[in-house]
């Protein structure tokens, strides 16, 4: 119990500092980017007044009309039935770029329980396709063993090449999607790339949204976007099953054999008891619920003889 504690909060302990790590990368990698891209906004904002003599009030204005038309121009097509349905599968997929939204209070609401009631559906569903994936992929390997003549045919769902053909058709599926979006929405390879990736990872950032252009914005490439989600999220959702499950398997302590199951019973008048059911037989066990089980069942065991030992005597 306590390797198990220890272990758990070195765990956590390695993931606040990879997190503030990753911040302080971030900040070093944008901040400088960021800090002249707001210097320059103000220098075309100023020149833009000064040239055309409008007001505060009116830039405001302008900026709101102009935001406000974009939204309108692409929410004609984002809230037909095809739109709606991408709309839904970001939803209940936590993608949630953020493109679209809905406005009236009605819509809000029942987004809200739309996505309390879809979001634990869509990642049950995602994680069961996911380890049944794993499943077929280490009885495909058993099998491929099996057909060279190697004498240890066993694979588990978490083994290496499990986990590496994995990840490999991840990153078929992640370059492959970059292809078709990068045709579609004309973006440079890279910028679909990176697009594919925070897609099926579920980040969903929202600076890359595919189908905000009405020109193409139809049925076909709708079913092409929602084919990619659901298959990347497969994809992904069994490769991170297999790294959790490696990671879960390389945090377990395995805990001591109990010593009552191989060095005999309690007490001498259990012995012939015990003898019977032959508890040596069983193999030893890995983990606390299990050994917290067998003791619970000893004890059960070990009562009933006593009485039945008793009523024997009292006969």
């Amino acid at each position: 119990m306590k390797t198990q504690n220890l272990r758990t909060i070195l765990l956590t302990i390695c993931s606040l500092s990879y997190l503030l790590v990753g911040a302080a990368i971030f900040s070093a990698l944008e901040f400088d980017y960021d800090q002249e891209m707001q210097k320059s906004m103000k220098k075309i904002h100023k020149t833009l007044v000064k040239k055309y003599n409008i007001s505060e009030e009116d830039v405001k204005m302008w900026l709101k009309y102009l935001d406000n038309k974009a939204n309108i121009d692409a929410d004609l097509y984002q809230w037909s039935f095809a739109g709606s349905v991408y709309f839904a599968t970001t939803v209940i997929t936590t993608i949630g770029y953020g493109h679209t939204v809905p406005k009236t209070d009605r819509g809000k609401i029942f987004c809200m329980i739309y996505a309390a009631v879809g979001i634990p559906l869509a990642l049950t569903m995602f994680q069961a396709i996911g380890e049944r994936l794993n499943t077929f992929l280490a009885h495909m390997f058993r099998r491929m063993k099996k057909k060279f003549g190697m004498k240890n045919t066993e694979v588990s769902n978490t083994a290496n090449m499990v986990v590496l053909f994995g990840l490999f058709c991840m990153v078929v599926t992640v370059c492959s999607g970059a292809f078709i979006f990068s045709h579609y929405e004309k973006w440079t390879y890279f910028q679909s790339l990176y697009y594919c990736f925070i897609t099926v990872t579920t980040i969903g950032f929202g600076d890359y949204v595919a189908l905000q252009d009405s020109q193409r914005f139809n049925d076909t490439y709708v079913g092409i976007s929602l084919l990619f989600i659901f298959f990347g999220l497969t994809i992904v959702g069994s490769v991170m099953n297999q790294l959790a499950l490696r990671l879960l398997t390389a945090s377990q302590t395995k805990e001591p054999t109990e010593q009552l199951i191989h060095e005999g019973p309690r007490c001498d008048k259990c012995a012939s008891f015990r003898s019977i059911h032959n508890f040596e037989q069983f193999e030893p066990y890995l983990d606390n619920s299990s050994t917290l089980l067998k003791n619970f069942e000893e004890e059960i065991s070990f009562t009933t003889y006593k009485g039945l030992h008793r009523k024997r005597a009292s006969i």
